[in-house]
């Protein structure tokens, strides 16, 4: 009886580390907040899973354009996107969802609820993930200004040639060679898709390579700490380079 006590003890301890383990950067997607049976309002997978909510080894979903679609579970988003803009954008993000970003905005469109998956219909809701307002996440959400897409205007761009940018703006520092990410020891160019910008070269969806950021209670899975500008100056230059 003790021995069951005990070993129930140390599973509950175990259990209590991992889920406390995930928020933090680095640390693997269980218990992360891309870990949907953790997030309020959202209805839990029926058999605990958590890779089920975007992937399946059966029955995947696929774009007819062939796009990439890893063995995808989640209805795709079916919203139109209104890119980033401004006249100091030296780059061409007409197709601003090419690579991973459209699998991002299954989810971060607004819409398309985050428990959805396997055929399922969504039945929960969360408010961080229907609002594009500070501090929440549906960040390609509808606006009144546009025109009935997706809103990426207010957003980082994405979707362009990086080294196309590279080439003609010399505030960009070119991901060739061994350009790391600053405190990481991941390449920019390995996080391009094809080589484009996409949400992806920011983020590590999966919670393994990304870094924390100092006195910062959020994991937003980011491959450079937030501290110092240190993400944005991995690839803006912006003064003296610091090489990582």
């Amino acid at each position: 009886m003790k021995k069951t006590a005990l070993t129930a003890a140390v599973l509950v301890a175990l259990s209590a580390s991992a889920a406390i383990a995930g928020m933090t950067a680095g640390t693997g997607i269980v218990g992360s907040p891309h870990d949907m049976n953790n997030i309020n309002g959202l209805t839990d997978d029926s058999m605990g899973r958590v890779c089920a909510f975007c992937h399946t080894p059966h029955h995947a979903l696929q774009l007819a354009g062939g796009e990439q679609t890893p063995l995808w579970s989640h209805d795709f988003t079916a919203q139109s996107y209104k890119p980033y803009a401004s006249p100091t954008l030296d780059a061409d993000n007409s197709d601003t969802l090419v690579g991973p970003s459209r699998l991002c905005m299954s989810c971060h469109d607004g819409l398309i609820a985050a428990d959805q998956h396997y055929g399922v219909a969504a039945s929960g809701t969360n408010g961080r993930l229907s609002s594009d307002a500070w501090g929440n996440v549906a960040v390609g959400k509808a606006s009144a200004t546009s025109g009935g897409q997706g809103d990426l205007s207010n957003d980082h761009p994405v979707g362009f040639d990086y080294e196309a940018v590279a080439a003609v703006d010399a505030g960009i520092f070119s991901s060739a060679g061994d350009r790391l990410f600053i405190g990481n020891t991941v390449k920019i160019a390995d996080t391009l898709s094809g080589g484009f910008m996409t949400c992806a070269t920011c983020h590590d969806v999966h919670n393994k390579d990304n870094v924390a950021t100092p006195n910062s209670a959020g994991n937003y899975f980011l491959y450079a700490s937030q501290a110092g500008s240190a993400l944005c100056l991995s690839c803006h230059a912006k003064g003296e380079e610091v090489k990582p």
